[in-house]
């Protein structure tokens, strides 16, 4: 839910829930979906293999459940914001897919009728709202109960050891079309903080070319992300006895800690 992820809440549709921080967000104005989906599609094919189930740990809104879905396979969102979910489940309307609410952290909990999956999904930067190696943990164990032996675990996070090595402060400015003439502009600043952490701070602005004040801002945050490292993540999961493999982006390029945008994970349990 940070990076290029995913709520349907669109610009000025009131003021939000105030337990729910993702209730006045707008992401999925802020991503050319269909863009994105067709050039990460080779990939995820690879990744599901000859299985036919999908579990998207993190959903957000639902639009790769709903490729899922549409293509054919058996495919299952999970969130803890329920103004995603609420989102979501306009594509479970169309029957592309099932949505659930519920933590990623222990996601047999929420789903104990569905049976094992084949691939499970934790794309969009989301895994470093997970903060602490005790959380960390809990995580790979939960998507262990839910995957099926043999089954695979894709995590795609922001590649933390360039960000910090450049010292990088911004993340490049998305702006898409919002309703009529109105931009929308999604600022992603950022600070180092202690004990491996970072501070985002994600900002989404209207702009208005014909108003005399141009820019309103419509939201802003302070989030708390742990920076987990590839060596981080390739040991949680590897104690947990997974195989695993490590990509630089969502279509298989080789990890570069130096160049990479993105770092990839592909986890594989034992069979």
């Amino acid at each position: 839910m940070a990076e290029d992820n995913r709520v349907s809440a669109q610009i000025g549709e009131g003021p939000g829930r105030p337990d729910d921080p993702y209730s006045r967000a707008a992401y999925r104005k802020l991503i050319a979906w269909d863009r994105r989906i067709a050039r990460e599609e080779p990939f995820l094919r690879r990744c599901l293999g000859a299985g036919t189930s999908v579990l998207d740990l993190g959903c957000g809104t639902g639009e790769h459940v709903a490729w899922f879905a549409r293509s054919g396979w058996r495919a299952v969102g999970l969130d803890r914001s329920e103004t995603m979910i609420e989102a979501a489940r306009e594509h479970e309307a169309r029957g592309e897919g099932r949505f659930v609410l519920g933590d990623a952290l222990s996601p047999q909990a929420a789903l104990p009728e569905e049976p094992p999956f084949d691939l499970a999904l934790c794309l969009g930067n989301m895994l470093p709202h997970v903060l602490d190696d005790a959380e960390l943990a809990s995580f790979v164990r939960g998507a262990a109960a839910v995957l099926a032996p043999g089954g695979r675990l894709l995590v795609q996070i922001l590649n933390y050891a360039k960000l910090l090595s450049d010292d990088v402060t911004a993340l490049p400015v998305n702006v898409r079309r919002g309703d009529g003439e109105e931009r929308i502009v999604f600022l992603r600043l950022m600070a180092r903080a202690p004990h491996g952490r970072v501070l985002f701070f994600p900002t989404t602005l209207t702009l208005d070319v014909d108003a005399e004040e141009p820019l309103h801002v419509h939201t802003t945050r302070r989030v708390e992300l742990r920076a987990w490292s590839a060596e981080q993540l390739t040991h949680v999961f590897e104690s947990a006895a997974f195989h695993v493999e490590q990509f630089g982006d969502m279509e298989g390029g080789a990890y570069d800690p130096a160049a990479s945008h993105d770092l990839v994970v592909l986890a594989t349990r034992p069979s």
